[in-house]
């Protein structure tokens, strides 16, 4: 008999406030550098500078309330509902595509709700997709890897691949594909398997990304945005004149000018730019350092982890958080091709923040918890052997 299955072993004390810390420096870079970034775009177009402030407050103010609830909740727990988070956002990626229910912006359905709380219904689904998969691949029986394993797991994360496509969001349904393929490489999952899941997916990805003209003409503008520098290589271009202006120290706080009509999207997805130009490389190694700090004490947590579904689970949740990081930082300074990825915690946008939030909450309450056998439990020598 499995004496943990009945008794739970786990040692319980504080939370890793290192990593709330680190936390909470990015998220008051993150308002200082929206603020910054969107003054002058809200006071032309709404007639207040503080029109997104104000919302990135409510949001964080949101966010901290859900994540210190969240923190308190055994991270265990989050393993009897996955079926449900699953469906329950399966059923929102539906409703925001139905015309009247959806909200349409640049011709784009992500969002439901109401201004100023409209929520980003597939920033949820990356969070769901990782407690789900912490769970399917935490079983003790899950080393006897096969290819059925493989199917319903990567059937689901098909299905929400496919119902963001059609918002359609690229950004977020690579993001959500790359966190998938490599959780399943940390759970154990052979090189082999993943390889030969890589070589599957080249067709979908030719006809997803190369028979589609916009996403062909980014591709091109990656390799060569001098080419054209006035259209499809424009917004690269700009983003590397702005860390040019910053230099070593940068323009100061709200001195930038490439946010003016020359940056896309400068409060969001293109924020580091801004970064650059206003706080330079001083600035930007800064954030980075942040961010390596966040992997760091999550790669502690999961370590430290009192079961392999704690440990997973914490991974995952790293992962969510610095892959996306990484993503978005690569796009600005022309690693990869341009995406719609927000920089989790700094740019403007309620429900990445919010998302990330919740996953920093249930990191906390994973690192409250150690595996320790109680002194009261006596164990059978021969039993043990």
């Amino acid at each position: 008999m499995d004496v943990k299955a009945v008794i739970d072993t786990r040692r319980k004390g504080e939370p890793e406030i290192a990593l709330f810390i680190v936390s909470f420096i990015l998220i008051g870079i993150g308002i200082a550098m929206s603020y910054s970034a969107s003054a002058i775009f809200a006071e032309r177009v709404f007639g207040d500078s503080l029109y997104f402030l104000k919302r990135q407050l409510l949001w964080c103010c949101l966010g901290f309330f859900i994540m210190m609830i969240v923190q308190h909740i055994d991270y265990r727990y989050y393993q009897h509902y996955t079926r449900i988070m699953l469906l329950f956002t399966m059923v929102t990626l539906i409703l925001v595509l139905i015309p009247g229910i959806g909200i349409t912006v640049k011709g784009s359905s992500r969002w439901l709700g109401y201004s100023p709380l409209q929520f980003q219904p597939s920033e949820l689904v990356k969070l769901f997709v990782v407690i789900y998969f912490a769970k399917v691949f935490s079983y003790d029986n899950h080393r006897e890897i096969n290819v059925l394993q493989l199917l319903l797991p990567l059937l689901v994360v098909g299905i929400f691949f496919l119902l963001i496509m059609l918002q359609p969001d690229f950004g977020t349904a690579i993001n959500l594909a790359i966190i998938s393929v490599v959780l399943l490489f940390v759970s154990g999952f052979p090189l082999m398997y993943m390889i030969g899941l890589a070589l599957l997916s080249v067709p979908m990805f030719y006809l997803l990304i190369y028979q589609v003209e916009y996403r062909r003409q980014r591709i091109l503008a990656f390799f060569d945005p001098w080419s054209d520098r006035f259209g499809k290589g424009y917004h690269i271009i700009q983003s590397f004149i702005a860390f040019k202006l910053g230099g070593m120290l940068g323009a100061g706080l709200g001195s930038g000018t490439q946010k003016i009509k020359r940056l896309p999207e400068p409060h969001t997805d293109f924020i580091y730019a801004v970064i650059a130009e206003e706080a330079g490389l001083l600035g930007t190694f800064s954030i980075l350092i942040l961010y390596l700090l966040f992997f760091y004490f999550g790669v502690k947590i999961a370590l430290k982890a009192p079961d392999e579904y704690g440990r997973l689970l914490a991974m995952g949740l790293t992962l969510l958080i610095t892959v996306q990081a990484f993503l978005n930082i690569s796009v600005v300074i022309g690693l990869l091709p341009t995406t719609g990825i927000p920089l989790p915690f700094i740019s403007y946008g309620g429900s990445s923040l919010l998302v990330n939030m919740m996953a920093t909450g249930i990191l906390l309450n994973i690192s409250k918890y150690r595996e320790v056998v109680p002194r009261d439990i006596k164990f059978d020598k021969e039993v043990l052997v």
